[in-house]
């Protein structure tokens, strides 16, 4: 593929539309260049975009927020189209000649969050049962499949105490344990992983477990296989006219390695928690050991690289009350169902995926999402070997996402993270 054909682009549909609706301007010859984002720890996708018009559309629309912007564009990767809402104005420079200013967009639910709230009691049901109930009935939303929204092996009631929907659905996170998991209520305590994941990226909004996540195959799809997963790799050389020139990395850069000292504080490899039950008076300590439990890595190697010495030992303590008479009916001692160590699962398993991160420029791919995996190859740093380097090159999960729309500078910025070293089916 010609370079000049990675760099085409094609505005086919770009409008603002009053809050009334009455008035709509198109802003495709005004636009200078369109940055989209995504983000793994996000609830809501958003966007930028730069304008400079010959005429006040600022004034003559006018922008208040809450307008309407419809987005469609043809790419060398495919179509994009977006429907997003304005909730700020920025850099805004009024001149004889011309204007210039950035408009700020976000998804509708990224508004409607902050009118809405979780009101009322949900009683004991599976966590992702709780979670569509609240994108479909408090949000109002259709943007997103049942396959997105991870099945959980535990159930759990709560009160919604009018708290927005993002912050209950980042909430259910950590206490949510995934299917393929073991509980410590079912089986022994301390044992199996948790912690999920609520996002929204251009397919809608998801609820994965980290587990399902790092999957070395495609996780998007229950049928999925590595040949779905795209790589991409890096070279000295970039050849024009050539075939494959969209699958280049053109630049990255480590931004983070292991830290050992912070994954003892925050206990990621082991710690302890003493759980306090207030109708039997009785404290449980329970040791929760990451290496034990960890079955899915997106390494070559399922086994977590520590130092035996320090990471064997407990370095965390954390307390838990349990919350029995949730349900407030007399003489009743059930509690939420909640797991005794969702805190111990979920914070040594969150922190462990972000053991190492690294940024990467390719070519603009509107099919690159947060929440999928794309295998990079790296050379090893060598002048006279071109080579693989085996202990950097590998599967990561795309962590946060930007694609950058301007003729002739089209581009996709990525920040990867993974959890473990090593390329899969290396000697």
């Amino acid at each position: 593929m010609a370079t000049e054909a990675l760099n085409s682009l094609e505005y086919r549909r770009v409008e603002i539309t009053s809050v009334d609706g009455e008035k709509t301007i198109d802003l495709s010859g005004s636009l200078i260049n369109t940055d989209y984002f995504e983000d793994l720890l996000s609830p809501c996708i958003t966007m930028t975009m730069q304008i400079m018009s010959q005429y006040s559309i600022y004034n003559g629309l006018p922008i208040q927020g809450g307008e309407k912007v419809l987005f469609e564009v043809v790419t060398p990767s495919g179509e994009f189209a977006l429907e997003m809402y304005v909730y700020k104005v920025s850099g805004l420079s009024s001149g004889s000649s011309q204007e210039t200013f950035t408009l700020h967009l976000v998804s509708r639910e990224g508004l409607t969050n902050e009118t809405a709230r979780v009101q009322k009691k949900y009683n004991k049901k599976p966590i992702n049962e709780h979670v569509t109930a609240i994108l479909r009935d408090v949000l109002k939303t259709d943007r997103f499949e049942s396959e997105n929204i991870e099945r959980t092996s535990n159930s759990f009631q709560f009160i919604g105490t009018l708290k927005k929907p993002f912050y209950v659905l980042t909430w259910l996170g950590p206490k949510s344990i995934p299917s393929t998991s073991s509980s410590g209520k079912s089986g022994t305590a301390g044992k199996g992983v948790a912690g999920f994941l609520f996002y929204e990226n251009y397919e809608g909004f998801n609820f994965r477990s980290v587990d399902t996540l790092v999957s070395s195959t495609n996780t998007q799809s229950s049928g999925g296989d590595k040949e779905n997963i795209p790589t991409y790799q890096y070279t000295q050389i970039t050849e024009t006219n050539k075939t494959g020139n969209e699958y280049k990395i053109l630049n990255y850069g480590l931004e983070k390695n292991m830290d050992l000292m912070k994954s003892l504080r925050v206990g990621m490899y082991a710690n302890i928690t003493y759980f306090y039950d207030i109708y039997t008076n009785g404290i449980e300590g329970i040791t929760y050991k990451l290496s034990e439990e960890v079955n899915s890595t997106l390494g070559a190697d399922n086994e977590i690289p520590y130092p035996e010495e320090f990471a064997n030992r407990p370095s965390r303590i954390l307390f838990r009350t349990s919350d029995v008479g949730i349900n407030d009916e007399a003489g009743d001692k059930s509690d939420s169902g909640r797991d005794n160590v969702d805190m111990a699962k979920s914070f040594s398993r969150y922190n462990l995926l972000f053991t190492q991160s690294l940024n990467m420029t390719v070519p603009l791919n509107i099919n690159l999402m947060v929440g999928k995996i794309i295998n990079a190859q790296f050379q090893k740093i060598d002048a006279s070997s071109s080579e693989t380097d085996e202990r950097q090159s590998g599967y990561y999960l795309i962590k946060e996402l930007r694609h950058h729309f301007e003729s002739g500078q089209m581009v996709t910025s990525l920040k990867l993270v993974r959890d473990s070293y090593g390329l899969y089916g290396a000697n």
